[in-house]
């Protein structure tokens, strides 16, 4: 009996993420009602066509990151919605449309910022109905907690800085596996000089950092739930989901691609975690591994 309550939070999950995507790819269809309605195009990528299944198979994805997310987060209902549908649409939409408008000929930017305000916003609404708060679990401790400024501040900037890093070391990595891609006419692509490349990345890291925070603050799981369930959601909104419906992209370079997003997201995400959440007080590990021997 413990063993069944201990697992169904788990396994309802098997019923619920499939709903949340589906209310997630109805958020969509409402999406593309209104741009259609209002007489405004949709990007054209060369190659690119509509798969259904794909683009459902992409809100099963971010479902699942929804989920694990709402899972820890603690609060009332329009709060964890709130923080929730801040961090999707920038993580997300407004993220993949700098990306967009930086390294691709794609220059819809509004349209797409208006389409995905449906998709947000119902399919978070439907993970924070279905998923509870863990209210009974105190949230973790944070280095803004009752600290001054003054103690945290050079944390806030260094957590700033370290994305463009991570970015600039793991896309080093990738590009000449790449290059050719980003050189071809018909592809759609473009590699931009340093200084935008730089400028983007470092909005990008702002608003990663600005809407990750109320996460860290109200955060009621373990550490390391933290530091996967926000790498997993990084990682998937930033691109990886995107990839399954994108049929315009060599398979090759969107599995290289994904991998580079990975990785950059669980690095990410860790110092995240290790910047500005503060560690437990040794006693209380010391306690808490003696009780799980």
């Amino acid at each position: 009996m413990e063993y069944q309550q201990h697992r169904s939070p788990t396994l309802a999950l098997l019923w619920k993420v499939p709903v949340i995507a589906a209310v997630y790819f109805a958020g969509t269809m409402i999406g593309a009602a209104i741009v259609m309605s209002l007489g405004l195009q949709f990007p054209e990528m060369p190659g690119q066509t509509y798969v259904p299944i794909l683009s459902f198979l992409t809100a099963l994805v971010l479902a699942g990151c929804f989920a694990f997310l709402a899972r820890g987060l603690g609060g009332s209902l329009s709060k964890r919605w709130l923080i929730l549908v801040a961090f999707v649409y920038v993580a997300f939409v407004i993220n993949n449309q700098i990306e967009a408008v930086v390294y691709t000929i794609m220059n819809e930017v509004p349209t797409m910022l208006l389409f995905f305000i449906f998709p947000c916003a119902l399919g978070i609404g439907a993970t924070v109905f279905l998923i509870k708060s863990p209210d009974g679990e105190a949230a973790l401790s944070s280095v803004f907690s009752e600290r001054p400024v003054t103690s945290w501040w050079w944390r806030v900037v260094l957590a700033w800085l370290a994305f463009p890093v991570i970015y600039y070391f793991f896309g080093a990595l990738i590009y000449p596996l790449v290059a050719d891609v980003y050189a071809q006419q018909d592809s759609g692509l473009h590699v931009p000089g340093p200084l935008v490349v730089l400028g983007a990345v470092s909005v990008r890291s702002l608003l990663f950092l600005v809407v990750s925070i109320p996460i860290l603050v109200n955060w009621r799981r373990s550490r390391r739930s933290l530091v996967l369930s926000l790498a997993a959601a990084l990682a998937a909104m930033v691109g990886v989901a995107g990839m399954f419906e994108n049929t315009w992209m060599p398979t090759y370079m969107k599995f290289v691609h994904s991998i580079e997003i990975i990785a950059d997201s669980l690095v990410h995400a860790w110092v995240l975690a290790a910047l500005l959440m503060a560690k437990p007080p040794r006693e209380a590990k010391d306690l808490s591994t003696a009780t799980a021997e």
